[in-house]
């Protein structure tokens, strides 16, 4: 995801700063970390609320993947980013880019394993709400658990004290499945006659670009640089007057 520093905002705050007095061109240094630490969190909380309102996101943590680097004294500029290790940030990476997206667990299971191409995802199916442990009740019955020194993929032992009657059987349609079915993973579930497609196979997305931290940083500075250059002038006079300077 693209990152979004503020230097282009603290040269724009030093045109301003200028134009301060003699006493108050002391606080330089306060006054433009202040600043531009209050444009960037303020740059922050702006996108954070584009993700909620332009992007179908249900969990209400994803936008909190970004995160501000601060402003010093000695180094005036700040930096807004999104952290790269969080899993928000595989949610949210192909919004600011465009194209495809990073593959999942278990899509990654399934291509190593020859169940899906490069090419494909996983997508639910139309309808149906898929819980956490539900994932992982698949990839166990579908064997899709390949990493040395871990297993935990059903065994015939384990199916039989599970319950067999009383839980969903999952298997996989591929693509080279000589089967009515469409390709994806499906569940026989007590009380149905006909299997039910829980996450179907489908071609890569290719997704536009729908978020841009540049533009948004660049509108947040023409909105509020003045007033968040005035508000850390006065904290610094008031600071400065409190301390009899």
């Amino acid at each position: 995801m693209a990152k979004a520093d503020f230097s282009g905002a603290y040269r724009g705050l030093d045109k301003l700063i200028k134009a301060l007095t003699t006493v108050e061109r002391k606080d330089v240094p306060y006054i433009t970390m202040t600043a531009t630490n209050n444009l960037a969190f303020d740059a922050m909380g702006s996108i954070r609320d584009e993700i909620k309102g332009n992007l179908n996101v249900k969990k209400k943590q994803i936008p909190n993947a970004l995160r501000v680097k601060k402003a010093t004294k000695s180094k005036p500029y700040a930096l807004l980013y999104a952290d790269e290790w969080s899993w928000q940030y595989r949610v949210l990476v192909h919004h600011f880019v465009g194209g495809d997206r990073e593959r999942k667990g278990m899509e990654k299971a399934m291509i190593y394993l020859g169940l899906m191409h490069r090419n494909e995802i996983l997508t639910p199916s139309p309808g149906v709400t898929i819980r956490p442990s539900a994932y992982v009740q698949m990839m166990s019955q579908i064997k899709l658990f390949y990493k040395a020194g871990f297993n935990a993929n059903e065994t015939q032992a384990s199916r039989a004290k599970g319950g067999r009657k009383t839980r969903a059987r999952y298997f996989v349609i591929t693509g080279r499945s000589k089967s009515p079915l469409a390709p994806g993973v499906y569940a026989r579930m007590p009380g149905h006659d006909k299997p039910i497609c829980m996450l179907r196979i489908s071609e890569k997305p290719t997704y536009r670009k729908r978020l841009d931290m540049e533009v948004t940083v660049r509108k947040v500075y023409a909105r509020m640089g003045r007033k968040h250059l005035s508000d850390a002038v006065a904290r610094a006079a008031a600071i400065r007057n409190a301390k009899g300077w």
